[in-house]
């Protein structure tokens, strides 16, 4: 709070002399510590509520003060051998008016040594400047720790020597801005212990990225809360989902059957291994079990082969009836792939997206942050995906992928132009599988035509090498599909269908199959105004910004010779 004043006034004692670039040599600093003996707040800040401990509008300021009285460090009667007080008499006293600190009576003699050489580690010359500040600001919103907050102020001005503050001090400066962001009373005590669960709604984008819509903050995970929350995500967007993806949290699912009745509500699939491993891990047979348990999941497309497989190994090992598989067969048809491939989920089976996507907001927000602070940064981080998403906008268009295009496979040739880079890669993965694949006709009705395709495996599981599906091709309607249902799950075509319209001659891919979702002209994430948007702090963070470009600019030109330095 007097911090200022007792570096102007330990300065104002000592015979300043500037450097030849204008800063205060070190050498001219006297060399000794204050601190404030005693200091009378004026009678109608004390009115106001304003304290030493105050934050923000309530923080004592020199100007507020009536009377100070400093006292050199080493003041005081020494106690026991090795102290550090000297019995120094050294003192300032003066008043506050107008503005400015008026010399009442002081001694300035000492009666221990000085020293100058230390002066900048002294608490009477450590001040942070404002300019500075707003940088220390910035990068603590940006995610950077302490250390490296200090370390870029260290390294941009030079070194320790030309430091007027040290970690302590940003230290401090971070945790008094924080306090100016917490809510006071009841919301600062409940954030005291930072433990309000973060939902954020996470899907995919067009370049097979997360997108986040919403984030929530319960301060319960029970049925309630997340009715709540999705009942407040279902008014900002205007419609519901078209499938929803969780884990196992039986208060969520309830929700969800409440607020969202009729959206397919999936169980996330790593969740449901995880859970295999943590009730069947102590098995002596448990090894066999999990490669089992792993192929019926990851193999088996059709459901039929997928129920075959499961009881199987319910079977097998003496757990048909009873315990963790029965309930998850009983389950399936929430979380088995071949239960869920017939609708469109991008690809989605696990909530990894909207975990992945938790590690990446902790990067940017600390549990010490106030709820204010929190808005702010997780706004922060979601400028941060726009941007990332307008970057890979532009590089779609701008850079195709680098990857040699198969023009004789028609579809690929298609889904170079019109694909984003990254949905175009997928698709010359899937691509790449034709060289395994190989489809005969079976029969045909009209102008459908029934192929069946045969896959050769690269890993053979279940004594077999290889695995077929069935496709249809109707080129006078333009429809398609298969057995393994790739396309509608992940909305790309699939090699056995890529083989079967090369067999067919296919001239064009019907739009159908084009989807919109990965095309590279779509809309994308919007800037919205939301409720603590204040067009006043706007204002004033670009005069910020203009004059900080203006400055860099000077100081760029000041370097150029000698007599523009000058000037």
């Amino acid at each position: 709070m007097v911090m200022m004043m007792m570096m102007m006034m330990a300065r104002a004692i000592s015979d300043d002399v500037d450097d030849e670039d204008g800063s205060p040599s070190s050498s001219s600093f006297t060399g000794f510590e204050m601190f404030v003996a005693s200091d009378i707040l004026k009678t109608e800040y004390k009115a106001k509520g304003v304290s030493k401990i105050g934050v923000g509008e309530l923080e004592a300021r020199p100007h507020m003060m009536d009377r100070i009285r400093f006292k050199c460090k080493k003041g005081g009667i020494e106690k026991s051998e090795g102290s550090n007080v000297t019995g120094c008499k050294m003192f300032v006293y003066g008043r506050v008016k107008n503005g400015e600190f008026v010399l009442v009576n002081c001694d300035l003699n000492h009666n221990h040594p000085l020293s100058p050489d230390c002066s900048r580690m002294m608490v009477n010359y450590r001040s942070i400047d404002g300019p500075t500040f707003d940088r220390i600001m910035i990068n603590e919103r940006a995610g950077v720790s302490i250390i490296r907050n200090f370390g870029t102020q260290l390294i941009e001005k030079g070194g320790f020597d030309n430091m007027t503050f040290n970690k302590k001090d940003v230290r401090n400066a971070i945790a008094v801005e924080r306090r100016k962001t917490m809510f006071e009373k009841g919301d600062a005590a409940g954030l005291e212990e930072y433990h309000m669960p973060f939902a954020p709604f996470v899907s995919v984008n067009h370049h097979g990225k997360s997108i986040v819509f919403a984030a929530a903050l319960t301060s319960h995970e029970d049925t309630e809360s997340f009715i709540w929350a999705f009942e407040e995500w279902l008014k900002c967007m205007g419609k519901p989902p078209k499938g929803i993806l969780t884990d196992q949290d039986k208060a969520i699912g309830r929700a969800i059957s409440e607020v969202f009745s009729g959206v397919p509500h999936r169980l996330c699939l790593w969740h449901m291994l995880q859970n295999a491993s943590r009730n069947l891990g102590k098995l002596a047979e448990w090894k066999s079990i999990d490669t089992l348990i792993r192929t019926a999941v990851h193999d088996m497309v059709d459901p039929n082969e997928f129920d075959e497989a499961w009881c199987l190994v319910m079977d097998k090992y003496n757990q048909r009836g009873k315990g963790w598989m029965q309930d998850a067969y009983d389950n399936r048809r929430q979380w088995a792939p071949a239960y869920n491939r017939g609708t469109f989920w991008a690809g989605m089976s696990s909530t990894q997206r909207s975990e992945g996507m938790n590690r990446y907001f902790k990067i940017h927000v600390d549990l010490e942050c106030g709820l204010v602070q929190f808005i702010k940064n997780y706004e922060f981080c979601m400028n941060i995906k726009a941007e990332e998403e307008k970057e890979d906008n532009f590089d779609s268009v701008d850079t195709p992928p680098q990857l040699d295009v198969d023009k004789s496979v028609l579809a690929e040739y298609v889904f170079h132009k019109v694909y984003t880079n990254a949905m175009f890669a997928d698709f010359v993965h899937e691509r790449k599988g034709l060289t395994h694949t190989n489809v005969t006709r079976t029969d045909s009705l009209g102008s459908l035509v029934l192929y069946r395709a045969d896959e050769k495996l690269t890993s053979p599981h279940w004594r077999k090498r290889y695995k077929s599906y069935n496709v249809k091709v109707d080129k006078v309607k333009g429809e398609l599909s298969c057995s393994c249902l790739l396309f509608e799950f992940r909305g790309i075509l699939c090699r056995h269908i890529l083989k079967a319209m090369d067999v067919e001659d296919f001239q064009f891919v019907p739009e159908k199959y084009i989807l919109d979702r990965w095309r590279k002209q779509v809309r994308s994430y919007e800037i919205i105004r939301v409720s603590y948007y204040d067009p006043e702090e706007s204002k004033r963070l670009a005069k910020a910004k203009e004059l900080t470009q203006r400055h860099n600019y000077l100081r760029e030109l000041a370097m150029h010779n000698e007599e523009a330095y000058k000037l």
